[in-house]
């Protein structure tokens, strides 16, 4: 009998995970909690590494077929005066890096549900008990179904259930600022990414195809601050009255209303037990990291491979179950600690308020943007995957 996997979460990192190892052979069984799929949450950045994921997997078209290639990123200052831009399509050019995406986060959810086999994914299941033993897994739902399996993957997010039942409780820390995020109509035809850089504050233009455009922001807030500023649109333009740029004034003002803005801490999950026995953590609930990177998806999708890759192992006989988890922490701590590392940094470097710091990295940032041929070495070595 194959190796049967339970996977709670049907987010992006457990519908990776249900799609590698069906390709595998390998079944497995998605219980999301919510009634459906992820509608909301705006755009996402699906960088090279993603991609190819998505190219050896077999689900790139899907993503592409509703996307905007992600060809460059341009940096600029509060006021829109340039200040870099990392293009790509040198890497690309080259075959060096697959092509990255800019889309919608609802298409990717829908791309990754469509490429698994029917009945792989359990929507409005909520968990009464999980257990794990030397033997196997077992599930309890709030509706008394029974789901048993060789090993249990929690790949439920930021505040994940299975970490803690298995691995304790551990908070998310919050690294001091808030994040929105919005779609809208791509009026000024924008083709980059484009990144504005403010006083503990940025925005981010990224059209995402379709003629839409998502937009985020960052702000910095103390943790028990709970100013979003939603109470109007104008409210929303007035935090980021700064950034004077008319594409960014334009995004804004056509937002109708701040109901479907997406609010979030921004927080990180530092935990340091990936596996125990016959259960693992895979993505948010492993590692959330900032998305100053744009890497969110990009490193639960890498999980999946790796964290599959080992079960097919232990499938065909060669190591044990909790050997295979350990050989996936083993794989793929270096790297998600290097990223995770990266991304905070960047974030440090966008939320710096004062007037002498902010004009210091903006020099940097145009310093090191003339230097092209180490910028792409840089992203190549970031971005490549495997």
């Amino acid at each position: 009998m194959p190796l049967r996997t339970i996977v709670v979460g049907g987010g992006i990192g457990g519908l990776s995970l249900a799609r590698e190892l069906a390709k595998l052979g390998l079944p497995a069984v998605v219980l999301e909690r919510a009634p459906k799929l992820a509608t909301v949450g705006a755009g996402i950045i699906m960088n090279p590494n993603a991609m190819s994921v998505l190219e050896a997997n077999g689900l790139a078209a899907c993503v592409r077929s509703r996307s905007a290639p992600y060809l460059a990123r341009d940096t600029s200052d509060h006021r829109g005066r340039w200040l870099a831009t990392r293009d790509y399509r040198p890497l690309y050019a080259d075959g060096r890096l697959a092509v990255g995406a800019l889309l919608h986060r609802s298409h990717l959810h829908d791309c990754l549900h469509d490429g698994l086999p029917p009945g792989t994914v359990h929507l409005d299941t909520r968990i009464r008990d999980l257990e794990a033993g030397l033997d196997g897994v077992r599930v309890e739902t709030e509706r008394g179904e029974i789901y048993t399996g060789d090993l249990l993957v929690g790949a439920d997010g930021i505040r994940s259930t299975v970490r803690a039942r298995f691995f304790g409780q551990h908070d998310p820390v919050y690294l001091g600022y808030r994040s929105h995020r919005f779609v809208v109509a791509n009026r000024d035809g924008l083709e980059h990414f484009t990144e504005f850089l403010g006083r503990g504050q940025r925005v981010g233009l990224v059209p995402i195809g379709g003629g839409q455009l998502y937009v985020w922001t960052t702000f910095n807030s103390p943790v028990e601050g709970r100013a979003w500023a939603l109470e109007s649109v104008g409210a929303l333009q007035a935090l980021f009255g700064r950034f004077t740029d008319a594409r960014v004034r334009r995004a804004f003002a056509e937002l109708p209303s701040t109901e479907s803005v997406v609010c979030t801490d921004i927080e990180e999950v530092r935990q340091e037990t990936w596996a125990r026995g016959r259960v693992a953590l895979l993505g948010d609930a492993a590692h959330a990291l900032t998305p100053n990177l744009g890497q969110g998806a990009g490193m639960a999708m890498e999980d999946a491979v790796v964290l599959a890759d080992e079960l097919a192992k232990a499938d065909r006989g060669e190591q044990g179950v909790e050997a295979a988890l350990a050989g996936y922490v083993a794989r793929r701590r270096p790297r998600v600690e290097t990223v995770v590392r990266l991304s905070r940094r960047v974030g440090e470097a966008g939320q710096l308020s004062g007037p002498l710091a902010c004009w210091l990295r903006n020099r940097r940032v145009r310093r090191e943007g003339r230097a092209s041929a180490r910028v792409q070495a840089g992203l190549e070595r970031l971005l490549a995957w495997p």
